[in-house]
């Protein structure tokens, strides 16, 4: 049989090349990508089965099989999974044509120092971890569609050659020749203490020879051949009942299954036998996954569904809504066909139900942990609290209880607080949940209309995500207390004496004509109206947009997302305690058609503008006129 020698696309050359010169302190976890990827295989060959069902022949029983040949300094893995023919052979082994791969040799450079070793089965890449523990690698493969087998050999530094063999029924074999220094792990104690601990809830059989436990003399005297025995556990974590398993099983599993190496938050264990049955082990994060951030909407996110002890999916976003996306783990159930597609997933009732249920226990999981460990919930919340926002807009009848589980900067605390916490930090009747919205901190507590806020010492909400612009839309109370914006004109947090009252009147009656006349001016393409605003602190004047309309930081996403914006007019609101207002009325009495009027109407209308972090249309007239009066002040 004739072999051919084949050259490493350049990625997959230079990846082996940073493996195989000992990046990683923790070589150990070969075995775990390797037996990942057999029982992957299996599952594939369980889900071709499912439409063939000829294809598995008498071949039904699947397992792993891990063999130590000391004499050889060998480690061999075998599955009978789906195997590979010879163009998936070359596909697979021969080069990595997988997205993200420059971003996984920049990672993988960058890690040389910090030992971390859990980069590899992220990029997809943990057939080639084989090489930091062997300097030869055989692969033999038959694909269950395919009579021929072959055989691939490599050291990870010249290429590899393919050439055909022979091989008995479908599945793969993959033999490490173990490099000096790596000898230790052919003994049968450490094996065995790899699988426990990286592998051990596999949802296959992994097995090895049984331990011969008797002397030397005594195997001489009467030797016996010895069969395989299973290692791994055989009943599923999920499965079992939350007093048996033990904390960190919890942990191990999580990492497994969603990949990240921290402790989660919290978990979710449940098993359900009503109109639908299913066993679940979800997972809630609390730091962010340094490789696969789940922030990310367009990352494939869902938890795995068997059926019947059957992978179904890898990624069932049919089970879970984009705003909980960060939620990993497991669901399974028998309420469902095993040859059910893709197609008929999304339209499923029994899906919809389970999802409708899962969705309820993980919010009513985040309230508990809201209250249980408060400090773990920041770190959580702050990582993750602006996508839990999106479930207030999405889910009508959900949202008060996912309102519950939010947390706001406010003006006056320290520290971020929940709706909850802030209805009942006020006091007396007549409640209402101030707040004031912007795309940051310092932009909303720069706004002028905090100052009577500040001055009664009363709080108020800081809306700063984007996503808070879309959750207030849709939620204009909470628990019959309405929400209501700073901006409010009719917002009076101290009473109002008679004799205020009527210097009110009398100082609207004084300006009202240049307000109609400081509109005209502005123009009234662009404003509603001008009005009075006594509460703005020292500011000249604000913006705020009329009750119902579109704010800024709405039309801003809205354009963002190519979407149509209609026209808002806004309020101009000038404070008839300041300086300059008092000198525009000064003027407007001596001369309504005054060039200095016209330049302090202007000037206000941008400083508003700019207050509110807008954008002006001519910056350099607005710095020409602040030069004048700056001019003017120093004479």
């Amino acid at each position: 049989m004739t072999k051919k020698q084949h050259n490493f696309a350049a990625e997959t050359g230079r990846i082996l090349e940073l493996l195989t010169h000992s990046i990683y302190s923790n070589k150990e976890i070969f075995l775990r990508e390797l037996i990942s990827n057999s029982s992957d295989a299996i599952d594939k060959a369980r889900l071709k089965a499912l439409t063939d069902t000829t294809f598995l022949g008498d071949d039904t029983n699947f397992e792993i099989k891990v063999e130590i040949n000391e004499k050889n300094k060998t480690l061999s893995i075998t599955d009978n999974g789906i195997g590979m023919t010879e163009d998936e052979m070359h596909k697979h082994l021969g080069t990595i044509a997988k997205s993200g791969t420059k971003e996984f040799m920049e990672k993988l450079e960058k890690a040389k120092e910090g030992g971390d070793h859990n980069l590899i089965g992220q990029f997809g890449v943990g057939f080639y971890s084989a090489f930091m523990v062997a300097d030869k690698v055989e692969v033999v493969t038959r694909s269950g569609l395919d009579k021929k087998a072959h055989k691939w050999i490599s050291d990870g530094k010249s290429g590899y050659e393919v050439e055909e063999t022979k091989k008995e029924g479908r599945g793969t074999v993959v033999t490490l020749y173990m490099g000096e220094g790596n000898h230790e792990l052919l003994t049968d104690w450490k094996v065995r203490e790899l699988i426990k601990k990286y592998s051990n809830y596999v949802g296959v059989p992994i097995m090895m020879l049984e331990n011969d436990t008797r002397s030397e003399e005594e195997k001489k005297k009467e030797p016996k051949e010895l069969g395989f025995e299973q290692v791994n556990e055989t009943k599923p974590i999920w499965k079992k009942s939350k007093t048996s398993v033990k904390a960190e099983e919890y942990k191990d599993f999580y990492s497994q299954v969603s990949m990240d190496f921290n402790a989660p938050l919290g978990h979710i264990h449940s098993s359900i036998e009503w109109n639908v049955s299913y066993n679940t082990l979800l997972y809630i994060p609390q730091e962010t996954n340094a490789f696969s951030d789940m922030r990310d909407p367009s990352k494939e996110y869902g938890p795995k569904l068997y059926v019947q002890n059957v992978l179904i999916l890898e990624h069932a976003k049919e089970l879970l809504p984009v705003w909980l996306r960060f939620v990993s783990g497991v669901v399974e159930t028998t309420d469902l066909p095993l040859n059910i597609s893709r197609e008929m997933l999304q339209s499923n009732a029994t899906l919809e139900t389970i999802k409708k249920s899962l969705v309820k226990k993980v919010v009513g999981e985040l309230k508990k942990l809201r209250v249980k460990d408060a400090v773990a919930y920041g770190k959580f919340f702050e990582n993750y609290g602006a996508i839990l926002k999106e479930g207030v807009y999405y889910e009508a009848d959900l949202k008060e209880d996912i309102a519950a589980t939010l947390e706001f900067d406010t003006l006056l605390g320290d520290k971020k607080i929940s709706l909850d916490g802030y209805i009942e930090a006020q006091k007396g009747e007549g409640k209402t949940i101030y707040y004031i919205s912007g795309k940051s901190r310092s932009e909303v507590l720069a706004s002028p209309y905090l100052a009577q806020f500040k001055d009664t010492k009363t709080d108020v909400i800081l809306f700063t995500d984007a996503i808070d612009e879309w959750m207030i839309g849709v939620l204009d109370e909470y628990k019959k207390v309405k929400l209501k914006s700073v901006t409010a004109s009719d917002i009076k947090l101290k009473e109002e004496t008679a004799e205020e009252k009527k210097k009110a009147e009398t100082t609207e009656k004084q300006f009202k004509d240049m307000l109609e006349l400081v509109k005209n001016t502005i123009g009234t393409e662009k404003i509603e109206k001008v009005e009075l605003n006594p509460n703005l602190w020292d500011a000249l004047g604000a913006l705020k947009t009329p009750d119902g309309a579109m704010n800024p930081q709405m039309e801003k996403m809205m354009k963002a997302m190519g979407q149509p914006v209609p026209e808002t007019k806004r309020v101009l609101e000038l404070n008839p305690n300041n300086k300059l207002v008092k000198a525009m009325k000064k003027e407007f009495k001596s001369d309504v058609k005054s060039k200095k009027l016209k330049d302090l109407t202007q000037y206000a209308y941008m400083q508003a503008i700019l207050l509110e972090w807008g954008e002006l249309e001519n910056i350099a007239d607005f710095v020409g006129m602040t030069n004048k009066f700056a001019g003017e002040y120093l004479k």
